[in-house]
């Protein structure tokens, strides 16, 4: 009981100097934004917040305006069209570029560089994301706080006496048949790898439980709008709270664990954990709800066992496909791999992307249009696509 009032004074102080910030150092960013979406102007972001590190030499600037080409929209999104490329924002003096931090065309591995949503000002992308947190509506910014009020119980104290592990294959399935209790529509059980974590996450713990919620994807068609930026938010919520109540039913068994978050990669872990194979939008794409879902993960020493990653034909169909290429409308999303940090992987220009996320406070638009996203299709597409695999490479050793 102790350490809960403790964890609800510490979340209680985390949302009072969150709203603080929002009120006060976000005020006249948000005002001067508004008036120029109004009038059809840009305002200049280095006016605002906290001094950014200037590239290094030799480095190349960020360079924030989409990519020449023409979006097109895809009949069953709901908005009318999409939010326009003239953003109502300009950095004169731009940072490094986004995809210098994230490494690519980097040929040695390395672990990933925090570079969003890390609520670090004066980090090289902090103009971007002192607008992000700045523009906030009423009801994202309540939305927020309600997250940060379930992150104090992603750690803590666990009981005294541990309880023995005897058979890990059936506790296991125990964990996963609370997780899917609480809510989660998939989880699987992934090793901790170097991929999952930023300079930033020193997590120890062996064993990842990852699992998904699936997304409202009427609301997701709408994006990017605040109705579907509000359906995000209220689905993460889903995920943090079974995070926390899967982290702490481990906990009192006296076992480690914690809900991983912050500096979490959690794509890599639902792929090792057999969830799915990422797209060429840049996130994980599952055979049951393609990229319908949100992500949540808890880290722990809890004896469990692995699940592996599971080819369902995502490559062969993304190398072909162009729904959200073509969708995209800063024209943000490669067409082809690119080699970052080591692998060769789906990527997605970040330099281009961030600004129209920023500006239409989320978007989404690439993973409502991509045809495994319409729940029952990717198993028909997952089966043909392995059937031909199949076909060829026994033609090939016979």
């Amino acid at each position: 009981m102790r350490e809960r009032i403790q964890q609800d004074i510490k979340g209680a102080r985390q949302l009072l100097k969150t709203s603080i910030r929002h009120w006060t150092s976000g005020r006249e960013l948000r005002k001067e934004f508004n008036a120029a979406q109004q009038a059809g102007r840009r305002i200049v972001l280095d006016d605002f917040g906290p001094a950014i590190p200037a590239p290094e030499p030799g480095q190349p600037a960020a360079d924030f305006t989409p990519k020449p080409g023409q979006s097109r929209k895809s009949h069953f999104m709901k908005l009318d069209e999409y939010p326009s490329t003239n953003y109502a924002f300009e950095v004169q003096k731009p940072p490094v570029s986004g995809n210098v931090i994230n490494g690519l065309g980097e040929t040695e591995h390395r672990p990933a560089s925090p570079i969003f949503h890390t609520w670090q000002f004066g980090h090289p992308m902090g103009k971007l994301e002192f607008l992000f947190q700045g523009i906030r509506t009423k009801g994202e910014w309540i939305a927020l706080l309600k997250r940060q009020w379930n992150t104090r119980r992603f750690t803590g104290e666990k009981a005294p006496e541990k309880i023995a592990v005897e058979d890990p294959a059936a506790m296991t399935e125990q964990i996963k048949a609370l997780t899917k209790e609480l809510g989660a529509c998939m989880v699987g059980i992934a090793p901790l790898t170097d991929d999952m974590l930023t300079e930033e996450l020193p997590l120890d713990h062996p064993y990842i439980i990852s699992f998904g919620v699936e997304m409202d994807r009427e609301a997701a068609l709408y994006a990017p709008s605040e109705r579907s930026a509000l359906t995000i938010q209220a689905e993460y919520r889903g995920t943090d709270l079974i995070s926390a109540q899967v982290a702490q039913h481990i906990r009192d068994m006296g076992w480690d664990a914690q809900a991983a978050i912050h500096g979490f990669l959690q794509i890599p872990a639902a792929i090792e954990a057999g969830l799915g194979q990422l797209g060429k939008h840049g996130s994980m794409i599952s055979k049951d709800l393609g990229s319908m879902y949100r992500l949540g993960a808890v880290a722990t020493n809890l004896p469990l066992v692995l699940d592996a990653p599971e080819d369902i034909g995502i490559d062969e169909f993304c190398a072909r496909c162009q729904a959200c290429t073509t969708n995209c409308p800063p024209n943000a999303i490669f067409d082809t791999k690119q080699m970052v940090r080591g692998r060769e992987r789906w990527y997605v220009d970040f330099d281009t992307c961030i600004p129209y996320f920023v500006e239409n406070h989320g978007c989404g638009i690439c993973i409502g249009v991509c045809p495994w996203s319409e729940k029952g299709r990717g198993e028909t597409f997952s089966l043909k696509i392995m059937a031909k695999k199949k076909a060829a490479a026994d033609a090939a050793n016979s």
